[in-house]
């Protein structure tokens, strides 16, 4: 007996094909029949589109087997040597790719099944002929990986979410006292928490840097407050320069809150950001509050605001306790910053 192809997915010619199989047709599948004796395959016009082959006329097996992506083929021909032997079912089922003309991916799905002759005096059967159902499963590939990439992605974002929890919770209890660490541990993920609730409701859309900043400002505003200005270009934010920024501008606004411009009716605060020449800024300048007094250690806050954004961000981070205010400003490439949004 000749070597069996691994990919043996054979199709009558459409016109010889008997009206059950023509309406299997009508459903999307490709059919084929495959003559073992001599060595040939022949595909229906869907099936034949499939793998780029002429319709409806027997052809070799190894022309087929040629259009079989070479990753695919060891695992494929394992499958089948199974089917083409007496012993063990004589029906396979395989999914696998073509090479294309235009290298692109496609996969396929066959579903096939094998007819033997008669015992001979030694009481072997072989194969005589086959037919197999082909169905373009190309689709519901791409679907399977978008839905695999996400799964990966969303693990991805929760390990950094809980990195950066641990961390907040380390450097919180290290910069206060026990009876202080749950009111600040829980206003900073209710800061983390804004920053999700954004993400959520974006959807496939990119966040915007307003939409960041007016979050976190929020709690500590009101629902209009005149002392506040906000100014920038729209900007949407690579999913990595979310969490910084919001934690540093949560840091930034409890502070104002209570020492202080938004500690009195008086203050100002004005937060504005820049692209020029490839790089972004982003500053924040309070003014008309208390005098300013330097803090007397670095707590979570000062490790957030200088070290963390730093790191993060790979930028240049200044933050300057002036007596008028606290001016804090970030400058690094925009790229690290701005979301690519001709991926979306």
């Amino acid at each position: 007996m000749s070597q069996i192809d691994p990919l043996t997915v054979s199709v009558a010619s459409a016109d010889a094909l008997p009206p059950l199989a023509m309406q299997v047709t009508d459903l999307g599948l490709g059919l084929g029949t495959i003559d073992y004796i001599a060595d040939t395959i022949t595909l229906d016009d869907r099936a034949a589109g499939l793998f780029e082959l002429p319709a409806n006329m027997p052809i070799p097996r190894k022309t087929l087997h040629a259009q079989i992506h070479p990753d695919d083929v060891q695992d494929v021909e394992c499958l089948v040597e199974q089917m083409l032997s007496p012993q063990l079912p004589n029906f396979v089922d395989v999914v696998h790719r073509i090479k294309t003309a235009d290298d692109s991916e496609r996969w396929v799905s066959a579903r096939k099944r094998v007819t033997f002759g008669p015992k001979d005096a030694a009481g072997y059967s072989a194969p005589v002929s086959g037919i197999v159902g082909i169905m373009d499963m190309t689709p519901h590939k791409k679907a399977e990986r978008q839905v695999q990439d996400l799964m990966r992605e969303t693990n991805h974002r929760l390990k950094n979410l809980l990195t950066v929890v641990q961390s907040i919770a380390r450097m919180t209890a290290r910069s206060c006292d026990v009876s202080e660490f749950m009111p600040r541990f829980d206003a900073r993920l209710r800061a983390l928490s804004h920053n999700q609730d954004l993400l959520v409701l974006r959807g496939h859309e990119s966040l915007v840097l307003g939409d960041l900043v007016r979050e976190q400002l929020r709690p500590f505003s009101g629902d209009a407050n005149a002392a506040i200005t906000i100014s920038g270009p729209d900007l949407p934010l690579r999913f990595a320069a979310i969490q910084p920024i919001g934690l540093a501008l949560h840091e930034l606004a409890t502070n104002a809150a209570k020492y202080g411009a938004l500690s009195v009716p008086d203050g100002t605060l004005a937060i504005n950001w820049t692209i020029q020449n490839g790089k972004f800024t982003l500053s924040w300048t309070e003014s008309g509050g208390p005098v300013v007094v330097p803090p007397q250690r670095t707590g979570f806050g000062s490790t957030v605001l200088q070290a963390m954004t730093r790191s993060a961000l790979e930028a240049e981070v200044t933050l300057r306790y002036d007596p008028e205010g606290v001016h804090w400003s970030v400058v690094c490439d925009a790229s690290i910053i701005r979301e690519n949004t001709a991926h979306q």
